[in-house]
């Protein structure tokens, strides 16, 4: 109880008699109770786990959803009991979880664990654990392992998005120019200068990334928004400020890098050869 905080509301909790008795005993979850329509709470109710019938002593505290799943969906056991209804013929996957009281001592009470479980199972000097030894830095750990390689494959794909979405921008701005070429050769015959041009073909490059990218914000918003409201318990969807900023700055980043190679084909043509292209 005291290492996964989690205390019975009704009820009681296991005792050392249930495990050495085996009782057929049992401690349900919100959810179970209410699920089942157990009526006064749940308590002395029995109900039937593999072949036979256990009776709740006690009812776990609501802790309810978690990224939209319960976490009052369970039902607990003594250890002994839960042998006597699987049969003692198969090996099982035993987790045990303890709770340090000083941090400063995790190293040293992960080494007297090592000792105890590797002498109990009979390993030599040579053999390697048969087990594991998990500890909340370790998890932690691993936990950003995998979060850093998510990010990293987001940030391929966003790259590989960014790089097809700039060169479709390119191509659009080189046959917007081509198509506007007897424009551009009046512009210049009014006295328009290189730099106009240059300004007026970028500015049209980074509006067209921009809008785009505006769109897609709206996008990635709304179907948040939509995930978050299918999923029960599951946090509203929030965008922060920092992000729009920075995602409109990759726009208009983008629209300047793959907008100059169309944008300097534009100031560099010749006015009079513009105003005879057809």
């Amino acid at each position: 109880m005291d290492v996964n905080q989690s205390y019975p509301q009704d009820g009681r909790f296991f005792t050392r008699s249930d495990d050495e008795r085996r009782r057929l005993v049992c401690l349900a979850g919100a959810d179970v109770v209410e699920d089942l329509e157990l009526p006064d709470g749940g308590i002395g109710e029995f109900i039937r786990i593999g072949n036979e019938w256990c009776r709740i002593v006690g009812v776990m505290e609501a802790r309810g959803e978690i990224f939209g799943f319960s976490q009052d969906n369970y039902v607990l056991l003594p250890y002994s009991t839960m042998q006597r209804l699987l049969g003692t013929s198969g090996e099982f996957d035993i987790q045990i979880q303890l709770l340090v009281d000083d941090l400063e001592e995790l190293a040293e009470v992960d080494a007297r664990i090592r000792r105890v479980l590797r002498q109990q199972h009979e390993l030599g000097q040579g053999d390697d654990d048969d087990f594991r030894i998990q500890t909340a830095e370790q998890l932690t750990a691993s936990f950003n392992s995998v979060v850093n390689t998510i990010t990293a494959v987001a940030a391929g794909v966003v790259g590989i998005s960014l790089l097809v979405g700039g060169i479709g921008i390119m191509n659009i701005m080189l046959v917007s120019v081509t198509e506007r070429t007897r424009e551009i050769g009046i512009l210049k015959a009014l006295g328009a200068r290189r730099v106009d041009i240059l300004l007026q073909f970028l500015i049209e490059a980074v509006l067209l990334c921009v809008l785009g990218g505006l769109l897609g914000i709206a996008f990635g918003w709304g179907g948040g928004a939509l995930v978050a409201t299918m999923l029960p318990g599951f946090p509203p969807a929030h965008v922060p400020l920092w992000a729009i900023a920075l995602s409109v700055g990759f726009f208009a980043a983008v629209g300047i890098l793959f907008g100059i190679v169309p944008v300097g084909k534009a100031a560099q043509l010749d006015p009079i050869e513009s105003l005879r292209y057809e």
